[in-house]
């Protein structure tokens, strides 16, 4: 798959049943994941011209949705954004659509005078490429809490200054 063919969009309100099958066909993701990208969604879709906390965008190829990512401002700072979910089709994984999708997060955040991108996910094994992926774009490892999630699984946090 080449990048040049990759449309990336901010998705319509319409557009959430799509995204959220298209997260339930990650292996990682447990219901509970399920249920928070949808509430986030909720909120984005619900609240006209921006006003929502929460920013998704949309990796597509002609109709097809290959990603997605949302993002927002941390509540009680000035220009620290959070990467709250980054996600890509499993077979798609691998041709640039994550790294496509991060670049724009890291552009739209830069452009609304963000200066601190935060990205947490998990410890645990199954883990390992995701973090792996963070520090392929640039992130550094700022933090890990120990048994954060549960005991034998970490918080990692990893943030870009940008």
């Amino acid at each position: 798959m080449s990048e040049i063919n990759l449309e990336i969009v901010t998705p319509k309100p319409a557009d959430g049943a799509r995204l959220l099958e298209l997260a339930r066909k990650i292996d990682l993701f447990v219901p509970e994941d399920f249920d928070v990208i949808e509430e986030l969604w909720t909120d984005f879709a619900t609240n006209e011209n921006g006003a929502s906390h929460y920013h998704f965008i949309v990796a597509k190829q002609a109709d097809d949705f290959l990603g997605f990512a949302c993002y927002g401002q941390r509540p009680l700072t000035k220009g620290t954004f959070d990467l709250y979910w980054i996600v890509v089709a499993q077979d798609q994984q691998g041709h640039g659509i994550g790294k496509a999708l991060i670049h724009t997060v890291e552009e739209r955040v830069r452009t609304g005078g963000g200066r601190l991108l935060i990205a947490e996910t998990e410890g645990k094994p199954s883990y390992e490429p995701t973090r792996h992926f963070y520090l392929a774009a640039g992130y550094e490892l700022e933090a890990c809490i120990r048994d954060f999630y549960w005991v034998g699984n970490d918080l990692v946090i990893f943030t870009k200054r940008l």
